[in-house]
């Protein structure tokens, strides 16, 4: 179905192309290997977990749990991949209620849920699964409430420490299907030496504000004589289709496309929440480049913002250097009424087997997620820490890495999207629509492509 959206929207908006939309997780970070030492906690939204007077009965107790075998499906790749095998091993290895707990890698998260929709009709499955929040909703009927394992005395969890855009995600009806393992967002990447340049001594503190710059640095490409670069400066578009830019764009200037159950993109609010972008094009502040990255516009100040996750970082900085540039850049937050980023990536989640599994899958989970735990777990991924507690041990790490620092400092700003199955659909929709949209700029209205886009929706979900 993946491969006929494209194809489906494109045909309907009478464009010539385009792009699949792709989402990256996880890479090797650009972290040295640095001492730990504490630092401030970060601000962050807390998501309340109410405490029962008598925490539930699980049916058994951990001491009872000596040589119970867990399986974890993950699909994490290359380094994450070995250092999830180790981390397993080490619980193992050290856990004092005899816990085993084997891991198996999946190539990446779709072909993992494939292999999870088939395991569930046989009686062999994963006890642990390392999936999407709107994955595991999915499965609903086959995983384990994890309610009851936070909220026991001895070995339960205070959700207090994780942001409740990270942590509220697979919390559905009073349900908890899952916990965060991973969390990325996306950023507005800024050249701040080229805005200096421009005029510009802070960053953008709202939609106005960078408007203003966006339309100085496409005035100071014309400058010259050439013609040719009188395109330059500004935001440069997305390469590739995904649909993080969009959402972000509409969540912080107030668009719904989820109601009521209901995924509707053909509204006024999310018409007014685009158009914004859209203006900019028009305008000549914001610019569709042809290359497969857009990395080394920002760092040839051929665009003053471009857009980009936690596991581009570095691919980012890699540009600056090949440049030859000493440009300081910074990450920032997604303008307008609500400014703020959305956050996305895996939970884990346990998969109903018997009490003695469950509570072994929990367990480890729980260990997964302590501070020290996470924080290595976040060295080698490059992405958010998880816990305010576990950003606490990365200090070091921050300092060198100040855009990945940035990026942390922005975690109270983050958002979750819409919390349902259907996202999976609805989310490929989005980024397809966004991508043909500006593709066929101006021949194409934010209307008509909304249009298509609800239909679509429609039409799959029959």
């Amino acid at each position: 179905m993946r491969r006929i959206l494209p194809l489906l929207l494109c045909t309907a908006i009478l464009l010539g192309a385009c792009t699949p939309t792709v989402t990256l997780l996880t890479r090797q970070p650009d972290f040295p290997p640095t001492a730990e030492s504490p630092s401030t906690p970060l601000p962050a939204t807390s998501t309340p977990v109410p405490t029962p007077t008598r925490a539930p009965d699980l049916g058994i107790r951990p001491d009872a749990l000596k040589d119970v075998e867990v399986v974890v499906w993950h699909g994490w790749d290359g380094q994450s991949a070995s250092l999830f095998a180790q981390m397993a091993t080490e619980f193992t290895l050290s856990n004092k209620w005899g816990i085993k707990v084997q891991t198996l890698s999946q190539p990446n998260l779709n072909l993992l849920a494939a292999e999870v929709d088939k395991s569930l009709r046989t009686p062999e499955h994963p006890d642990i699964v390392i999936a999407l929040p709107e994955q595991l909703l999915n499965w609903q009927e086959n995983i384990v409430d994890l309610t009851p394992y936070l909220v026991q005395p001895e070995f339960g969890m205070d959700l207090a420490d994780i942001p409740a855009a990270f942590a509220e995600q697979s919390l559905v009806n009073g349900v908890r299907y899952g916990l965060p393992a991973a969390r990325s967002a996306r950023f507005l990447f800024y050249n701040r030496t080229f805005a200096r340049d421009l005029g510009f001594d802070a960053a953008p503190n709202s939609a106005d504000e960078f408007r203003k710059q966006a339309c100085a640095a496409n005035a100071f490409w014309k400058q010259d004589a050439d013609l040719t670069n009188d395109g330059f400066g500004g935001l440069a578009l997305d390469v590739a289709s995904n649909w993080q830019t969009p959402y972000s764009w509409l969540a912080a200037s107030g668009g719904q496309i989820f109601t009521d159950g209901e995924f509707r993109f053909n509204t006024p609010d999310n018409s007014a929440a685009l158009q914004f972008v859209s203006d900019l094009r028009a305008d000549g502040c914001a610019w569709l480049a042809t290359s497969s990255s857009n990395y080394e516009y920002l760092a040839g100040r051929s665009a003053l913002f471009i857009t980009g996750n936690l596991s581009e970082l570095a691919e980012q900085k890699n540009a600056f250097a090949t440049s030859a540039s000493a440009d300081e850049w910074t990450v920032l937050p997604f303008p307008g009424e609500k400014p703020g980023i959305v956050a996305y990536g895996p939970d884990y989640a346990v998969l109903k087997t018997n009490e003695a599994r469950q509570l072994a899958a929990w367990l480890f989970i729980r260990w997964m997620l302590e501070p020290q735990n996470q924080a290595r777990w976040v060295k080698e991924s490059g992405l958010f820490p998880v816990s305010m507690a576990s950003a606490d041990l990365l200090k070091s790490q921050r300092a060198a890495n100040p855009q990945w620092s940035a990026a942390i400092d922005l975690i109270p700003l983050a958002k979750p999207y819409p919390q349902t199955a259907e996202w999976q659909l609805a989310n490929k929709i989005l980024a397809d629509g966004f991508m043909a949209y500006f593709g066929s700029f101006p021949n194409a209205t934010l209307e008509g492509v909304f249009k298509v886009m609800d239909a679509t929706v429609k039409e799959l979900k029959n």
